[in-house]
C-alpha cells in the first residue's frame, strides 16, 4: 500500500493521543518529559480570546498562533507591535477560532478535539536568515526521511534526504533547490531529538527548527498534507509505504 493511502487509512483510526500531540499548546508538556524544556520556544501566553492579550506586556516582536490550525489564517509574525493593524489582526483570529480548521474538513479529525487557544510566543532571530523547517518523517521500523523547507515566503522549496542526510532525487509537492545543510553535528542533534519524540509511533512526522545553532521544536504532525501531497513517483510513494507496518 501506499504511503499516501495510508495516511487516509489513519483518518480513519484517530488516537485521542495524536489530538494532544497535535495541540500546539499541550504537546509542550511532551516535549518536555522526552527531550527536555530547553527545545521548547518561549511561552509569552495562551489565551481563550484575542482580547485577553495584554500587548503592552509584549516584546516589540512575537508571534501569535492558534494551537490547533496552520497557514496565514492562523498565523501572526510581528515584527514591530506598533505598526501592526491590532484591530484588523484580532478579526482575523476572532475568524481562526471560531472557523473548522480545514484538515478536520478532510479527514483529520484529531484537530476537532483540541481545545481552542491562541499561543503568543517568542520571535526567532536567525541572522537575518530565513528560518528553515527540518522535518523528519519517522517509521517504527527505523526507517525514514528528512524534508527540509527553505525559502518559504520567496520560492518555496523543499528538499528531501535519508536518515544519514544524503540527497534524495524525490521530490514532495515542491520543487527541490540548493541548500547547503548545517553542520554535521547538528543534523545528529536534530535526529535524535525527533527519534526522541517519534519513539512509540508507527509513523510520526517532527517538525524542528535550527536557529543560531540552537534545535527548536515546532510540532507533530500525524496526516502531513493530509495524506494529498503527491511524490514525484509513485515508486517512492510505495517505498515510503513499505516502511509503515
Amino acid at each position: 500500500m501506499l504511503y499516501t493511502e495510508k495516511l487516509q487509512c489513519r483518518k480513519l483510526n484517530m488516537k485521542s493521543e495524536y489530538s494532544l500531540l497535535s495541540d500546539k499548546y499541550q504537546v509542550r508538556g511532551f516535549v518536555t518529559e522526552k527531550v527536555g524544556k530547553q527545545y521548547l520556544v518561549q511561552l509569552y501566553g495562551v489565551f481563550n480570546h484575542f482580547s485577553e492579550i495584554d500587548f503592552n506586556s509584549l516584546p516589540n516582536k512575537f508571534v501569535i498562533k492558534t494551537n490547533f490550525g496552520s497557514g496565514s489564517e492562523h498565523l501572526e509574525i510581528v515584527t514591530d507591535k506598533f505598526a501592526i493593524n491590532w484591530p484588523a489582526t484580532e478579526q482575523k483570529f476572532n475568524e481562526a477560532m471560531a472557523s473548522s480548521y480545514i484538515g478536520a474538513i478532510l479527514g483529520e479529525t484529531q484537530y476537532d478535539d483540541i481545545p481552542k487557544k491562541i499561543i503568543v510566543e517568542e520571535y526567532i532571530e536567525n541572522n537575518g536568515e530565513d528560518l528553515a523547517d527540518f522535518k523528519f518523517h519517522l517509521f517504527s521500523n527505523g526507517n525514514g526521511f528528512l524534508q527540509i523547507d527553505f525559502d518559504r515566503f520567496s520560492d518555496h522549496k523543499r528538499n528531501l534526504y535519508d536518515l544519514s542526510f544524503n540527497k534524495l532525487d524525490d521530490e514532495l509537492l515542491f520543487p527541490s533547490g540548493d541548500y547547503v545543510l548545517p553542520s554535521h553535528e547538528h543534523l545528529v542533534e536534530l535526529k535524535e531529538v525527533a527519534t526522541k519524540l517519534a519513539k512509540g509511533f508507527d509513523y510520526v512526522r517532527v517538525d524542528l527548527y535550527l536557529a543560531n545553532n540552537t534545535v527548536l521544536f515546532g510540532e507533530m504532525t500525524f496526516t502531513p498534507g493530509s495524506g494529498f501531497e503527491p511524490f514525484s513517483s509513485t515508486s517512492t510513494d510505495l517505498k515510503y509505504g513499505s516502511y509503515w507496518r
